[in-house]
């Protein structure tokens, strides 16, 4: 059975938390978006498409520096790269400081790019840093991982609120560039020896689990279901303020509050099932979120009041919130742990994240923004039969393992996704 996560993070070496703590660096790098559109005054006149694009620069620059840094950690020490991710992170924000409007959006699209590759580079190098974290407890990490990210997100986007009124497009991405700042000087100081060193060559056995779980149908169905559930989650996270300005003639203020709201709400969700999974069924947690989420986003396509639309985001949230540690409970029975795994992992999660607000722009562009809620509302219904799928996969093998006596015993104990009877 997992580890709470608050007590294995109390057990670890003081330098490795800063370590963990570079996932909220990273949702902050990747949750900035949605509020600086905004900001940047996107919802006045720019065209959806060119919106989406923004997103899929993003993701780009994520997958890139993704696989480019899986294999300079073979050669350059981890911190190396960490400092790098740092260093760029607060390069392209800065930039970003002066190439608001009227400057071209080409030039934002491209630093936007170099904000994805400092995400990239970085998640990848926490996911090894983080190693014997992950190895005793990988749903406990997972879970305590995506808290941080969560905050991230939820502090990128009250940065720029709070800032809103200030009038200086300048003031919200200069101080956002001061999130990667803090944590370079942190980890120029951090002294965590496993941070110091490159990354040693897998033994071979480890390089066969790897790929033993890269080639199983449990890998395959988790890979869609975090494509499908972080687009559905990002879908409003990147469209939700542009929707409520122009379906609901919003102020951008609270447009921006709206957000944030949705970012808290999506936060406790997670927390919130995560106490809950010890005690529920975990069928019917899973029902009963997807249906919240269906039914959000269901009210918020054809809300016509702001007040409804707060409570729509709330239960959308809420709704979502429990799926991530549903899924992550699976990862202590279910696969062996491999850095190199998991960062594939989380890049086809970030690149559904992105790709769904990419999409939604033409969604908006063609058919109108009153349709672009009903997509992701359409995309809890993979959520729900992808995870149904896993479920019945980790059955079948607990069954098949008992049965001929092998050496997966507990691939549908009581603590994977399986559930509780």
């Amino acid at each position: 059975m997992s580890r709470n996560p608050a007590e294995i993070f109390l057990a670890t070496d003081p330098r490795l938390r800063d370590w963990l703590l570079g996932f909220l660096l990273a949702g902050v790098l990747v949750g900035l978006l949605g509020s600086l559109l905004i900001v940047w005054q996107y919802h006045i006149e720019t065209a959806p498409e060119v919106i989406g694009l923004h997103f899929l620069a993003l993701n780009a620059g994520y997958v890139i520096a993704a696989a480019a840094a899986q294999r300079l950690l073979l050669r350059v020490a981890i911190r190396s790269v960490v400092l790098f991710a740092c260093a760029v992170g607060l390069a392209s924000l800065l930039a970003l400081s002066f190439l608001v409007p009227p400057v071209l959006p080409f030039w934002r699209i491209i630093a936007l790019a170099f904000v994805g590759v400092s995400g990239g580079a970085l998640v990848t190098a926490l996911l090894y840093v983080l190693e014997p974290y992950y190895e005793q407890a990988p749903a406990a990490a997972a879970s305590l991982c995506g808290v941080l990210f969560g905050c991230g997100c939820l502090l990128a986007t009250l940065i720029t609120g709070a800032t809103y009124f200030m009038g200086s497009v300048q003031i919200e991405t200069g101080l956002l560039a001061i999130v990667p700042l803090v944590f370079f000087l942190i980890y120029a100081t951090n002294q965590y020896p496993a941070a110091l060193v490159a990354v040693r060559q897998r033994r071979d056995m480890a390089v066969r689990e790897s790929l033993r779980d890269l080639r199983s149908i449990a890998a395959v169905l988790f890979s869609f279901l975090l494509f499908f559930q972080f687009g559905n989650e990002w879908a409003l996270a990147g469209w939700l303020p542009l929707f409520l300005i122009h379906r609901l003639g919003s102020n951008p203020e609270w447009a921006i509050f709206a957000l944030a709201v949705y970012f808290l709400a999506l936060l406790l969700g997670r927390l919130g099932g995560r106490a809950l999974l010890p005690h529920v069924n975990h069928r019917r947690l899973l029902l009963v979120s997807i249906v919240l989420a269906m039914l959000g986003y269901l009210l918020l396509s054809f809300t016509g009041s702001l007040a409804n639309a707060f409570l729509a985001i709330i239960v959308i949230g809420a709704g979502f919130g429990p799926v991530y540690p549903l899924v992550a409970e699976n990862l202590d029975d279910r696969f062996s742990y491999h850095p190199g795994f998991y960062n594939g992992i989380f890049s086809v999660a970030i690149t559904g994240a992105m790709s769904a607000p990419w999409l939604l722009g033409y969604v908006d562009a063609y058919l109108g923004i009153r349709y672009v809620m009903l997509i992701p509302a359409s995309g809890s219904l993979a959520v729900f039969i992808l995870t149904l799928l896993i479920m019945l996969e980790a059955r079948l093998m607990g069954g098949m393992g008992a049965a001929t006596d092998s050496q997966l015993p507990s691939l549908a104990g009581k603590d994977s996704i399986a559930g509780k009877e």
